[in-house]
């Protein structure tokens, strides 16, 4: 028989990664050489995506809604995903962005949040797919399109140094 995962811990485990996502941003959005605008423009879409995230941990903390059985193999995988999260510590990835040399050092800290957000909003999607799932493919939508846009600035950002 499976194992009980608790989906509370994951809500909170990615408002938490939202609220340090916008705060980096903003961080960066100071920087104009690493986008200004940019980061401005993509910390206020995290700090929209935690306000969507507690309000859902809200709505369905203490319910049983949010206990989920899995497999073994299932139960260890998002077990993994929470401990390898790459915002598990947000002071230091502020310290590794501050210390960035390059936009694509920024890029790269940026393409991997990004990442790390549709692959564990996809799996909020499967894991709970009683809930209603309008909210989260708003939040999907919205993190597949800041990977989109973040691959784009990269790219953007490589030509322009070979171009020099």
């Amino acid at each position: 028989m499976g194992n009980l995962f608790n989906g509370a811990e994951f809500f909170e485990m990615m408002a938490a990664n939202e609220k340090a996502v916008g705060d980096l941003y903003r961080f960066l959005a100071k920087d104009a050489k690493f986008g200004g605008k940019f980061f401005e423009n993509m910390a206020a879409d995290e700090d929209r995506h935690y306000g969507i995230y507690t309000s859902l941990l809200k709505k369905y903390q203490g319910k049983k809604d949010l206990m989920v059985e899995l497999a073994e193999d299932r139960k260890s995988y998002m077990d993994l995903l929470i401990k390898n999260n790459y915002l598990s510590d947000p002071e230091k990835l502020k310290e590794r962005a501050a210390n960035a040399k390059s936009k694509e050092d920024i890029f790269d800290i940026a393409e991997r949040i990004e990442r790390d957000s549709v692959m564990f909003t996809q799996e909020m999607i499967d894991l709970f797919p009683d809930l209603d799932p309008a909210d989260f493919k708003v939040v999907l939508q919205e993190e597949k399109k800041h990977l989109a846009m973040v691959l784009d600035k990269r790219m953007d950002s490589q030509l322009k140094s070979l171009r020099l």
